[in-house]
């Protein structure tokens, strides 16, 4: 058995990220499949080593990891393990198939066009300011069946907990305990409000529910708030990263906008190169080797996402976008029973975006002279700003 001689100095909100996340990739790839950082955290880097993880979920506890994080309420699904996590997946997972996403994708294609169409015609947008950040939020609020004019304030919270919650500190800022309460009063208002009012909404669906599934309003708003808070800033950073790629790449996006069968590969190419969810938390329940490492009981586990999407082992190119290499698949949005629940509508919305802003904005470009740069440190990742520039003449309508 291989042992580990001493801890590795490793801050993940010290990796030069900013403008470039390969070289802080390759620096945590670099210090071993499997290591222990200086905090005592046991990191897996590898694609073989994340699986693993992965597929036993008894070691490799979810609720463990979020059991310390100061929540009131359950994470659900997330942060729930077998064999209680099934019982919420079984009731979960059909409302987010793609049948029903189907059901509601002319609305939302409707809605990207016209976010689209308000700065089509102004030869210039910011990408991220103007789309990634506002149509997630949207479909949301669409999804759980509420107010459109909910999206800004919804946006600004989100915003304030997550661009405020990696900083290592024990106690939360003042800022983020603020959005925090102010978004869980929402969430209540909107369960108190549907339960009132139910409507053909996934909210209202669970609140249906009756007898021995009926949900308690706790698990009703630990669900909304972590689809709230894990759902939408992912979301707005892979739309930004998809058009930061298409907008430096021309040779691919033309290739898409003549091929459209092509945007799917594309979109899983650039997921797996920039995922916004960069890691997750997990506590081994026993002592376990992996990719020959011993990890003793009870340990805080990161399983790096980034770096096992970018394993030179699984991808012929691991730090390009190449379509061709599509179908190896990634981890972006994990593995095993706790496979992202909205991977499915993620994917949709990224789809969208792609499709309707080449509809009206076939040829695009980064504004002269601006480097693009992440948000960090960050719960997720997403681009600051990501201005475009394009011909006016080039809009469809």
């Amino acid at each position: 058995m291989r042992a580990v001689d001493s801890r590795t100095r490793f801050r993940l909100a010290d990796l030069p990220m900013a403008k470039d996340r390969t070289p802080g990739w390759r620096t945590v790839a670099g210090a071993g499949e499997v290591f222990q950082a200086s905090d005592g955290t046991w990191v897996l880097s590898s694609a073989e080593a994340v699986r693993f993880a992965h597929r036993h979920p008894d070691i490799f506890s979810s609720a463990a990891a979020f059991s310390g994080a100061g929540i009131p309420i359950p994470l659900i699904p997330v942060a729930v393990d077998p064999p209680d996590h099934l019982k919420y997946r079984r009731v979960l997972d059909p409302m987010f198939a793609p049948r029903v996403i189907n059901s509601i994708e002319d609305d939302l294609r409707a809605q990207i066009r016209d976010l689209v169409a308000g700065f089509a015609t102004r030869g210039e947008c910011d990408a991220v300011g103007e789309l990634a950040k506002l149509y997630p939020t949207q479909v949301f609020l669409t999804l759980f069946g509420l107010p459109l004019a909910d999206r800004d304030q919804l946006i600004e919270w989100v915003e304030t907990i997550n661009e405020n919650s990696s900083t290592g500190t024990a106690e939360p800022k003042p800022v983020v305990v603020e959005a925090a309460m102010a978004m869980f009063g929402y969430i209540q208002r909107c369960i108190d409000e549907k339960r009132r009012n139910l409507g053909d909404d996934t909210l209202s669906r669970l609140l249906a529910l009756e007898g021995d599934d009926a949900w308690s309003d706790d698990e009703l708003l630990g669900f909304a708030w972590l689809i709230t808070l894990a759902g939408l800033d992912t979301v707005t950073g892979a739309i930004g990263f998809t058009m930061l790629y298409l907008a430096r790449d021309a040779d691919l996006r033309r290739q898409l906008v003549a091929d459209p069968a092509l945007v799917g590969p594309a979109i899983e190419e650039v997921l797996r190169i920039e995922p916004p969810a960069i890691t997750t938390p997990r506590v081994t329940m026993q002592d376990v080797d992996v990719c020959g490492v011993r990890i003793p009981a009870g340990s805080p586990v990161m399983l790096c996402l980034a770096t096992a999407n970018r394993d030179a082992e699984r991808f012929e190119h691991p730090e390009d976008v190449d379509i061709h290499q599509a179908d190896r698949g990634h981890v972006t949005f994990g593995g095993g029973i706790h496979r992202c629940l909205g991977s499915h509508l993620a994917r949709r919305e990224i789809r969208l975006v792609v499709e309707e802003f080449h509809k009206q904005i076939p040829e695009y470009e980064v504004a002269a002279g601006f480097e693009p740069e992440v948000v960090w440190p960050s719960a997720t990742l997403h681009l600051a700003s990501l201005p475009l520039v394009f011909p006016v003449s080039g809009a469809v309508s």
